[in-house]
């Protein structure tokens, strides 16, 4: 779809406003979707009352068959995105206006979640870490918000709520669960998972299990040679299951105490065709992820001036690791192997105090968190020839070795915030928090061997202030309105500071740097929220400033000669970062049976120091949604599409053309208990490109149709409660 057929779609929803709303209900859209936000203001809200820039999602989103993971579980998200890399490693993690990876907090019931770490343009231990059907919401926060939840948070927040039994227990209810089954043809994957919970006296349990098989996801390649020109997909196979179990003991009425512990795997096999070439006659990969966690919370929520308090321990532990099984001519086998683990123990407290002085009322939240993680990175190759001994240094690199040293990084921060909310519906939000960071690496013999020239590794420690200052103001009935001013900041990771390699013999290396500053940033938003029965609209401008942006850059060219190399890469701190955008939402029940629903989202970023755009910004996108329901029926039909990627970074580019897909889906309802989603997507089969899963492609570069999208396809999804 070019960018002119998309106007009509941006008229409508612009028009919306001024159209009348039939219906004395609330949107069937709208209805479907959870109805608290934690995460925003750190304090319990209805969605309606939060800023347009939150985001509280279904975890199967607004159609139960389509969702399969995360990228499609935002695909109607204005300003969200998950790049996915086709090849082998899959959906690396979000991309919220135009800011992605680690710059991005992730939380799973308040507890971060473990880093990404990227490698060779893909992500070799990705962030894709949690089975969306363990989850009650997912809270997505746009924008920099580091003045409640300190670094990490420069450019948002994903906050995953798992089940609780009370979710699944109807009142008054001892034993309550659900059941389902899945299929999903883009990527010939099934599903089935299970959930169940059961009170008893002052205690309830909740156990959840789900399992998913399935293949590469297909795309609109038409070339199964193999080698570099090969455009479908590589064969993969996976398979991952999850558990998650909780206890909650119910002390007091108003206190609680509960224990989670949770258990993610997922397994790929591939046979990488597309690496094959005359000196690399076969290449197998299998890789694993691993993540577990326990947390240990106390809760109390009472009904005077000290109204809730939440005190939480976690431990978490990833393990990542990934092998390539390869033969060369001459019978020649490499065995290729690395890991990244991770380990991190948080405390985390929070407390909540309600004045009431009639006329205004004060909600004060403060508390504070400690996190303490340990990262690793090994590498590791052996090449075997026959009659000759196994060899530890291959292509020019001696193994095993470290990429990073093994460190340990430390944050705390202490944060307060003041709601203070007027008789007349108005309210003014400030908010302060101060963040102290160290990171310590520990050099081995083993990183060493990727330092052959002795690169300095050091301490690193910094400190920030991060204020926040929010307001909502009554326009109207139902008209509300927003405005946010924002600060973030990110301090250097591991791999920024700390990563070394070098290999002479293919003439480059990477350097550390013990001097990146940590990035900064500031932003305004202004936003409108409208609501009446039977119809809902939101808008948010935007326009985010960030400083000492940290990128990996080129700082020798080819005609010089360091340590042997002609090419040194180093991250360094960019200038100055510059985002602006606008997203739109609107939901109408146009009549008693049918839904209109819409969204758009338009944004541009530059680096402004070096004059060039910033690729991880989407195109204008957007979606038109109808809704028809009968007595146990619904069917939807949904238009999506997204404008021609004009501007890039690299002149010979790739631009993502303009595009636009249909998708049809039904529900049916049957019993008290039973549910039927399916779904036909891509009704027209059409070939397009998702930004996300291109941007750094050189237009003539790696054959662009193997990054193409799924052609048409169907998915079911069947569930039973009980």
């Amino acid at each position: 779809m070019t960018g002119a057929r998309l106007r009509p779609l941006a008229a409508l929803l612009a028009t919306l406003p001024v159209l009348p709303a039939f219906a004395d209900t609330p949107t069937a859209a709208a209805a479907a979707l959870p109805t608290v936000s934690v995460t925003a203001s750190r304090l319990e809200k209805k969605t309606e009352e939060t800023a347009p820039n939150v985001a509280v999602l279904a975890p199967e989103g607004t159609d139960r068959s389509r969702v399969r993971d995360i990228q499609s579980l935002v695909a109607d998200e204005p300003g969200v995105s998950v790049a996915r890399d086709p090849n082998r490693r899959g959906n690396a993690g979000f991309t919220i206006r135009g800011i992605d990876g680690n710059r991005l907090l992730m939380t799973v019931d308040g507890v971060r979640l473990p880093d990404l770490y990227q490698g060779g343009g893909a992500a070799i231990s990705s962030r894709d870490l949690v089975e969306l059907d363990s989850l009650a919401a997912v809270e997505i926060v746009k924008g920099p918000y580091s003045g409640l939840y300190g670094a990490d948070a420069i450019g948002g927040v994903v906050a995953y709520r798992t089940l609780s039994p009370q979710d699944l227990l109807e009142p008054n209810a001892r034993f309550g669960g659900r059941a389902s089954l899945a299929y999903h043809g883009a990527d010939e994957s099934s599903k089935l998972g299970g959930q169940m919970a059961l009170r008893s006296g002052n205690f309830a349990a909740l156990l959840s299990l789900t399992a998913r098989r399935g293949h590469n996801l297909d795309n609109q390649g038409s070339n199964d040679s193999i080698g570099a020109s090969r455009t479908t997909p590589n064969p993969l196979d996976w398979n991952s299951h999850n558990a998650l179990a909780k206890l909650e003991w119910q002390l007091l009425p108003d206190q609680r105490l509960s224990l989670t512990h949770e258990q993610f795997e997922r397994e790929v096999d591939g046979r990488l065709l597309s690496n094959l070439s005359a000196s690399v006659l076969a290449q197998d990969s299998h890789d694993q992820s691993q993540r577990r966690r326990s947390t240990l919370a106390y809760d109390y929520r009472g009904s005077g001036p000290f109204s809730a308090a939440r005190l939480s321990w976690s431990h978490q532990t990833l393990d990542s690791s990934e092998l390539v099984d390869e033969w060369r001519p001459g019978a020649v086998r490499r065995v290729s192997e690395g890991r990244f683990d991770q380990e991190l123990d948080a405390f985390d407290a929070q407390l909540t105090h309600r004045l009431d002085g009639g006329d205004l009322v004060h909600s004060i939240v403060w508390g504070g968190e400690y996190t303490r993680s340990q990262t690793e990175r090994w590498r590791d190759r052996t090449e075997y020839r026959p009659g000759i001994p196994p060899n530890k240094r291959v292509g020019g690199e001696q193994f095993p070795h470290k990429t990073f040293p093994d460190n340990r990084n430390t944050r705390w921060g202490l944060f307060v915030q003041d709601e203070l909310a007027w008789a007349s519906g108005m309210t003014v939000t400030p908010s302060l928090r101060y963040d102290h960071y160290e990171l310590n690496p520990s050099p081995d013999a083993l990183f060493a061997l990727s330092n052959p020239f002795n690169h300095l590794v050091s301490d690193y420690s910094d400190s920030a202030w991060s204020p926040r200052l929010a307001l909502s103001l009554p326009l109207g009935s139902g008209w509300t309105g927003f405005a946010q001013l924002g600060s973030g900041f990110r301090t250097p990771g591991f791999d920024d500071a700390m990563l070394v390699f070098a290999n002479p013999l293919f003439g480059y290396e990477v350097l550390p740097n013990p001097q990146l500053k940590a990035e900064k940033s500031r932003s305004l938003e202004l936003g409108t929220r409208y609501r009446s029965q039977g119809f809902e609209w939101s808008a948010t401008a935007y326009h985010n400033r960030y400083r000492d942006f940290i990128e990996q850059v080129l700082v020798s060219p080819r005609d010089t000669n360091h340590n042997g190399v002609a090419l040194e890469y180093q991250a360094q701190n960019l200038d100055r970062v510059r985002i602006s955008g606008l997203e739109l939402k609107a939901a109408w029940l146009a009549l008693p049976r049918l839904t209109l629903s819409g969204a758009l989202a338009i944004a541009r970023g530059d680096i402004t120091s070096d004059q060039v755009p910033l690729d991880s910004v989407d195109p204008l996108s957007g979606h038109l949604r109808a809704d028809y329901r009968f007595e146990q029926w619904q069917v939807g039909l949904l238009a999506r599409g997204a404008a021609r990627k004009k501007r890039v970074s690299r002149p010979d580019g790739f631009r993502t053309p303009g595009w636009g897909t249909l998708d049809l889906t039904a529900e049916w309802r049957f019993g008290r208990a039973g549910s039927l989603h399916i779904g036909v997507y891509n009704l027209g089969d059409r070939k397009h490109w998702l930004w996300s899963d291109t941007r750094g492609l050189a237009a003539t570069g790696a054959p662009l149709d193997r990054y193409s999208q799924p052609g048409r396809n169907v998915a079911a999804n069947l569930e039973l409660r009980f």
